[in-house]
């Protein structure tokens, strides 16, 4: 898939995609006097932390054609970190996009191969980030932490990291990298130079603790830190993201 356009006048301009994060129908507030939140489980919780990588956008148009947000080979383009902490980093914006009318976006939650395996990485991929396992590994997707009163871990903590990009049995590693395509349900959003529309997408933290790969419990396995650990926890990714609505604008 490539950049396309079937507009002879050749102009562009930009679209918006906000990550707004959700637990349920409330919007998510961090590092909360109380335990807010509550699980499938029935298990109460409130977050301390949320992030989680960006990468790999396409959008595709009403007459079939596809443009693809550039990647730079050392990371400083086309890799975003969305971090619940950072209000700018939940709004990322593609730029020189063809004019046309959009339905559906497609991006990945993970950071694949051929970026680990380059030597030096900068931007959002830069490892003093913190989100960077080792060159084995490579880097975690999302990081899910808080605190629940019946976690087992010390300070009644869990943690949960979901990485991996390969899969190789003799290092115990499996590739947990998720591509997610998402429709507009039938509102296109019109990308013209008078016209850069947003996108609003939505998390949900519950339905990633709770989803078609496995039910989180906090009582239990409060604490992911390796690839094969969350391999059952990448399953509920792509049910965890939703469009919610569009801004012309």
């Amino acid at each position: 898939m490539s950049c396309s356009d079937d507009d002879s006048s050749g102009q562009s301009s930009s679209i918006t995609l906000e990550f707004d994060n959700v637990v349920g129908t409330t919007n998510l507030e961090l590092n909360t006097s109380n335990m807010p939140y509550t699980n499938s489980k029935g298990e109460a919780y409130k977050l301390t932390r949320l992030t989680y990588y960006v990468s790999n956008i396409k959008l595709k148009r009403a007459d079939g054609t596809v443009f693809t947000d550039p990647v730079k080979s050392d990371g400083s383009a086309g890799y975003y970190l969305v971090d619940e902490n950072d209000a700018e980093s939940q709004e990322i914006t593609v730029e020189n996009v063809p004019s046309g009318d959009y339905t559906e976006v497609t991006f990945t939650i993970g950071v694949d191969a051929t970026q680990v395996n380059h030597a030096a990485q900068t931007g959002a991929l830069d490892p003093a980030k913190g989100l960077f396992w080792s060159w084995d590994a490579g880097y975690i997707f999302i990081a899910l932490e808080g605190v629940s009163p019946v976690s087992t871990e010390p300070e009644n903590v869990f943690q949960y990291y979901v990485g991996g990009y390969k899969e190789d049995a003799a290092s115990n590693q499996v590739n947990n990298i998720k591509t997610i395509t998402l429709s507009f349900n039938g509102n296109p959003a019109p990308i013209r130079p008078a016209h850069e529309p947003e996108v609003h997408l939505l998390f949900d933290v519950n339905k990633f603790l709770n989803g078609p790969g496995e039910q989180v419990t906090f009582s239990s396995n409060a604490s992911r830190h390796t690839s094969k650990a969350s391999q059952n926890l990448s399953g509920n990714i792509a049910a965890s993201f939703v469009v919610d609505h569009i801004h012309a604008n």
